[in-house]
């Protein structure tokens, strides 16, 4: 009977300690991309990225037209990250239609989990980290 209870217990503390790390804060670029992958599976044959790093709040973000420093200063736009400390994901634009630059900026919070949406033409111009290439590798690389 102790062996049974014994077994409980461990197999409680384990599922107890599961269940904590899932909603580990901060979150981890991976687990910011969990938290919008329902949003990212709405947009299929899109490529999608994460920053490479955490955005601070209230960052001045560049972006252009794929996400490239452009020599004429018109072709560089700026938007201000919310008020809290987030991964950014972004979705890239529809590039079978011509001319659709709208690509959908989640600003994750690293603390909450909740995220905000943003439209913004073009890309931020950010040092990216993931990509669905680069995961795919990393996980069959893992195995």
């Amino acid at each position: 009977m102790k062996k049974i209870e014994l077994l409980i217990s461990l197999m409680l503390l384990l599922f107890g300690v599961n269940a904590c790390q899932k909603d580990t804060f901060p979150l981890t670029m991976d687990m910011a991309i969990e938290k919008v992958e329902g949003v990212i599976s709405q947009y299929p044959g899109r490529d999608w990225f994460a920053s490479r790093d955490i955005i601070e709040p209230g960052t001045v973000l560049n972006y252009s037209l794929f996400g490239v420093i452009w020599d004429d200063p018109e072709m560089i736009s700026q938007y201000v990250s919310p008020n809290f400390r987030a991964w950014l994901v972004m979705i890239a634009e529809n590039s079978s239609i011509d001319s659709a630059e709208d690509c959908l900026h989640l600003f994750v919070d690293v603390d909450t989990g909740n995220y905000t949406q943003v439209w913004l033409k073009g890309r931020a111009i950010v040092e990216w980290g993931s990509t669905p290439d680069s995961r795919a590798k990393v996980t069959s690389q893992e195995n």
